[in-house]
C-alpha cells in the first residue's frame, strides 16, 4: 500500500509542478506585491540621494580609481566585468542624481500599478546602476529588494492606467502566479541561508551576536551587554525565528504565524541593527503570503494558493 501511495506521489509530480509555477491565479496578490516591492524601493532611493556626494561622483570620497579598485578591476577572478555601472562613465554629482531620481519615479509609477514591465524595470535597472557604483554600500535590504524587483517584470501589472493598485482585480494571469512563486520561494530560501550563514560565527553559539552587533553598529535600543539574559535570548531568537518562519511560511495551514515570525524578525532587525530599510524590505518581500481582500468571491485557485 505504501509503495503504491509513493509510485502515485511521483507520477503526480510533474502535475503538481505545473500547478504550482504555471497555473493561472488571480492577480490580487501580485498587486500587493507591487504595490509593497515599489513603496519600499521608492524610500530606498530617497535614502540614495543622501550617498550622491560620497560616494556616487569621481569626487566623492572614493574617486573613480580608487572605486574601480575596490571592486576589482583589473583584477583576476574578481567578477569586475559583470559589475560595469554607467556611473563609472558619468562621474559627476547631476548624473548620481539623476539615477536616484529616475529610480524613485519608476518606484512610484509601479506603485500606482501604472507602467506594466517598464516601472520595475526602470526601477531595477536604477538600482543595481548605483549598487555596481558603490557595492561596498549594498546591504541585504538592498539585495533582497533588487530581486523583489526582478520578479515585478514577470507580470504586467494593471492592464489600465489608473492610480487604484488593483488590489479588488479578479483578472487571472498565469504571469502572476508566477511572479508571487518567484517572490515565495526567494524570501523561503532568504530566511534559512541566513540563519544557516549566522551559524558559521561563534558570536551566534556564546550568545554574544547581538551584544557585538549593538557595539558595531548604532541600534535604537543602544549597546546590550554580553553578560544580559535579554542579549542571549535575541542572539537565540534572531536564527530562530528567521528558520520558524520560513517552515510555517512553507505550509499554508500556518502562513499567519510564519508572517509574525517574520515581522518579530523584521522588527528586530530595525531595533537592534537599526537597519531599517532591510526591515522595510523584508516587510515588503512577506506580503507575496498575503492575499489582498476582494469585494469578489475568491476563485477556487486563490482559496487553495500558499
Amino acid at each position: 500500500m505504501i509503495a503504491k501511495e509513493l509510485s502515485q506521489s511521483f507520477y503526480q509530480l510533474p502535475e503538481a509542478w505545473d500547478r504550482f509555477w504555471f497555473r493561472a491565479a488571480p492577480t490580487r496578490r501580485a498587486s500587493v506585491f507591487r504595490f509593497a516591492v515599489g513603496a519600499v524601493a521608492a524610500i530606498h532611493f530617497l535614502s540614495f540621494f543622501a550617498w550622491v556626494p560620497q560616494w556616487l561622483c569621481g569626487d566623492g570620497w572614493f574617486d573613480l580609481e580608487t572605486g574601480r579598485y575596490l571592486i576589482g578591476v583589473g583584477l583576476p577572478d574578481t567578477g569586475s566585468q559583470y559589475r560595469w555601472s554607467p556611473l563609472f562613465v558619468a562621474t559627476q554629482p547631476w548624473a548620481g542624481y539623476m539615477v536616484c531620481a529616475v529610480g524613485l519615479l519608476a518606484s512610484i509609477v509601479a506603485v500606482l500599478g501604472m507602467g506594466a514591465r517598464l516601472a520595475p524595470l526602470v526601477a531595477w535597472l536604477c538600482m543595481l546602476t548605483i549598487q555596481h557604483r558603490a557595492p561596498w554600500l549594498s546591504m541585504p535590504g538592498e539585495i533582497l529588494l533588487t530581486a523583489g524587483l526582478f520578479y515585478l517584470l514577470i507580470d504586467t501589472g494593471r492592464t489600465t492606467w489608473t492610480v487604484r493598485p488593483g488590489f479588488d482585480d479578479s483578472t487571472e494571469r498565469i504571469s502572476a502566479n508566477l511572479a508571487v512563486r518567484c517572490g515565495q520561494v526567494h524570501l523561503l530560501m532568504w530566511l534559512v541561508f541566513s540563519a544557516i550563514s549566522m551559524f558559521q560565527y561563534n558570536v551566534w553559539w556564546n550568545g554574544s551576536a547581538v551584544s557585538v552587533l549593538s557595539q558595531q553598529i548604532n541600534g535604537w535600543l543602544g549597546e546590550i551587554s554580553s553578560d544580559s539574559h535579554f542579549g542571549q535570548f535575541c542572539t537565540m531568537a534572531i536564527p530562530g525565528l528567521q528558520l520558524a518562519g520560513a517552515f510555517f511560511l512553507a505550509r499554508r495551514s500556518t502562513i499567519a504565524l510564519g508572517l509574525v515570525c517574520l515581522a518579530t524578525f523584521a522588527t528586530a532587525v530595525a531595533l537592534l541593527a537599526g537597519d531599517w530599510l532591510y526591515s522595510l524590505a523584508l516587510i515588503a518581500m512577506g506580503t507575496v503570503f498575503i492575499s489582498a481582500p476582494s469585494s469578489t468571491p475568491c476563485s477556487t485557485a486563490e482559496r487553495t494558493s500558499t
